[in-house]
């Protein structure tokens, strides 16, 4: 007697109209995913393309872009000042002056505040500011009314001055010597300048500053 074999022990499938499928189709299909995969993770770790990866190459944390312009403007440079030729500097600049009686050089720091982080930011606060000057060419005559402070609308300020450690200022600048001023005056806060006028006439340097409190 012989027995029949039905479709579906035959192909598994014929029921439903799919047939027999050979199972490499299957393992192929397998490996072409890995290898997209594969492909993908290279790509991503490789920045995409040699154009990426020159420019992660060249991009480093806290680092400058190649694009932006050189700075022109050497540092820690020397400022030439004289009667022809005023200077508008800001402070930790030395400024080479030229005076009716010599060249000296001078350089301001400051302010310093007491009232930094005080709430609400008062109107007026002390200022502070150190003026030192050195390399005379000949003695250079100092005197308090020589110097002076401008606010940002114009106001002027007379300074009180002394020596940096205190008592009556110095008189001169002698050669070969550096003298160090304390200059400190009430100032508003904003903008302003710190001016050097020797021999009372018209100011040959300006120091630049901000009275910052907040």
């Amino acid at each position: 007697m012989k027995s029949e074999t039905s479709p579906a022990s035959r192909g598994g499938g014929r029921a439903f109209g799919l047939g027999p499928r050979p199972a490499g189709g299957t393992v192929g299909a397998v490996l072409m995913l890995v290898a997209l995969a594969v492909l993908g993770v290279v790509l991503i770790a490789g920045g995409g393309s040699p154009a990426a990866q020159t420019s992660a190459s060249h991009a480093r944390y806290g680092g400058l872009p190649s694009w932006l312009p050189k700075p022109k403007v050497p540092v820690n440079r020397v400022v030439n000042a004289s009667y022809v030729h005023p200077v508008l500097a800001i402070q930790g600049d030395a400024v080479s002056v030229q005076t009716g009686q010599g060249r000296v050089l001078a350089t301001a720091v400051g302010p310093e505040v007491p009232e930094e982080g005080h709430y609400p930011v008062p109107a007026t606060s002390p200022c502070t500011f150190i003026v030192t000057f050195s390399g005379a060419s000949r003695a250079i005559p100092l005197s308090a009314p020589s110097f002076s402070l401008i606010d940002e609308l114009d106001h002027v300020f007379h300074p009180r001055i002394t020596a940096i450690g205190g008592g009556a200022m110095p008189r001169l600048v002698a050669p070969g010597k550096s003298v160090s001023l304390k200059v400190h005056a009430v100032l508003p806060t904003g903008d302003g300048g710190l001016r050097w006028a020797p021999g009372g006439e018209r100011a040959l340097v300006t120091w630049d500053f901000e009275v910052e409190v907040d």
